[in-house]
């Protein structure tokens, strides 16, 4: 499984982008949630695929102030889910991280999500608090629980 690469998204991905993202999840980002993060400065969006392949699997953002980082959104392709992408995902972006000299990376999950959460904690990310009732949900509120990473 090492074919696999992340990149920094390009303009010419916004429409596959905004597709794997609709598709990945109930609760997705709005293509407008999408777009202005891609714009901003303080944000770096990538697109996660095979090294030579053009055909998008994944999508993460990666929020960044001084030293600390925070994963705003991460996502896999729904078809691909379950296949251990989201794992070689996630390994991209802490490694990123790191080579950006960030402090920590820090994520909220929603409370449900228990393959994320196994995820989150597989590679040492620590629960270190709640949202309540954050995420809107089929029935009403969810809470988020907030992880973080040391990377020093």
């Amino acid at each position: 499984m090492s074919d696999y690469i992340s990149r920094l998204m390009l303009e010419s991905d916004l429409d596959e982008v905004f597709k794997l993202v609709q598709g990945a999840s109930d609760f997705a980002w709005t293509p407008q949630n999408i777009q202005q993060s891609y714009l901003s400065d303080n944000d770096e969006s990538f697109v996660f695929t095979l090294a030579d392949e053009a055909e998008l699997l994944g999508y993460a953002v990666i929020h960044t102030v001084l030293d600390e980082s925070q994963l705003l959104n991460i996502a896999i392709r729904k078809d691909q889910q379950g296949r251990g992408l989201g794992t070689l995902f996630l390994q991209q972006l802490i490694k990123h991280s790191r080579q950006h000299n960030q402090s920590s990376l820090a994520l909220e999950v929603r409370a449900s999500n228990a393959p994320a959460i196994s995820l989150y904690e597989k590679y040492g990310f620590q629960k270190n608090g709640t949202r309540k009732a954050y995420y809107k949900a089929v029935d009403g509120r969810e809470d988020a629980w907030l992880y973080s990473l040391s990377l020093s």
